[in-house]
């Protein structure tokens, strides 16, 4: 009964999406919108231009995860319903342009961001508690511990700028003394000086950002960073070299009420750690549709 109650849904859905703009392939049979199958020949297109075939993989995925969703008859939440709109507000802010040339409305990049906030949902649910596979707190805070650092951060250039901005080379005596300036203010701080009044010789506008860091993405690092903040005590500071650049590093606790970052890291935590593995359980969903 569970089943047939489920075929019907997907049945519903699948219909929903013969909309007015439907000229798309058909998915079991049923046209797709014409628009969302626009932006997945866009995404999925190589150096040789579109890739219909891909094109059309993603857009049975994008049904099979919207249908497992109305099926199981899940709701975002109100705070996962304003992280959507937030970010095709700002993906419209920046390449709302380039979107209409594609033939992409503002209403189908929210149908495409509203079926990757699906599927992250559809995932947490998955490895939830009382989920197909459950992931416990103990297994995803340890994974969070060895992929995650919570941390305060001053960034020091071992090279000048000259009047057109272009990068100079420091001598070895200026990059040394930079260097030490940085190893001693890490050492006032562990001695119990706060950051704030440490960094002070640096000049009054230094600015220290509050941030988390990962092994999943370098960001603006240079290679081997993580790697490096991996070996600071929590609570300890420390003097980074790496490349052109000296960073002063504190290392926070990441549970604390100030910083809070396991829990705002941890569906993303979730997604990395076990993200592979759940690409396998949409792929057997994927098996129950053909596309035309």
């Amino acid at each position: 009964m569970k089943r047939a109650a489920c075929i019907v849904l997907t049945a519903l859905f699948l219909f929903s999406l013969a909309s007015c703009t439907a000229g798309g392939p058909a998915v079991n049979g049923v046209r797709t919108d014409s628009e969302v199958y626009s932006y997945f020949l866009d995404f999925t297109k190589d150096e040789n231009g579109e890739n219909e075939e891909a094109a059309k993989q993603a857009l049975v995925r994008y049904v099979a995860v919207n249908s497992e969703f109305a099926g199981r008859k899940m709701t975002l939440s109100v705070t996962e319903k304003a992280e959507l709109s937030q970010t095709v507000n700002d993906l419209w802010h920046l390449y709302g342009g380039y979107y209409e040339n594609i033939g992409v409305s503002k209403q189908t990049l929210y149908k495409i961001e509203m079926s990757k906030a699906y599927e992250k949902s559809l995932l947490a649910e998955y490895y939830g508690e009382d989920g197909a596979e459950p992931v416990t707190e103990e297994e995803l805070k340890s994974f969070f511990d060895g992929h995650y650092a919570g941390i305060r951060l001053v960034t020091g250039y071992l090279f000048n700028v000259d009047d057109n901005g272009a990068p100079v080379d420091m001598t070895e005596d200026q990059k040394n003394n930079l260097k030490g300036t940085f190893e001693s203010i890490a050492e006032m701080v562990n001695k119990g000086t706060s950051m704030e009044e440490a960094v002070g010789v640096l000049g009054e506008n230094t600015e220290i950002h509050d941030m988390v860091v990962s092994s999943f993405s370098a960001g603006n690092f240079p290679e081997g960073f993580f790697d490096k903040v991996k070996e600071v005590e929590t609570g300890k500071a420390a003097a980074i070299t790496l490349s052109d650049y000296v960073f002063l590093v504190v290392k926070v606790d990441p549970y604390s009420e100030d910083y809070m970052y396991y829990e705002t890291y941890r569906s993303e935590c979730l997604e990395n750690m076990k993200g592979d593995d759940f690409d396998k359980v949409v792929e057997n969903w994927v098996k129950n549709y053909t596309v035309d």
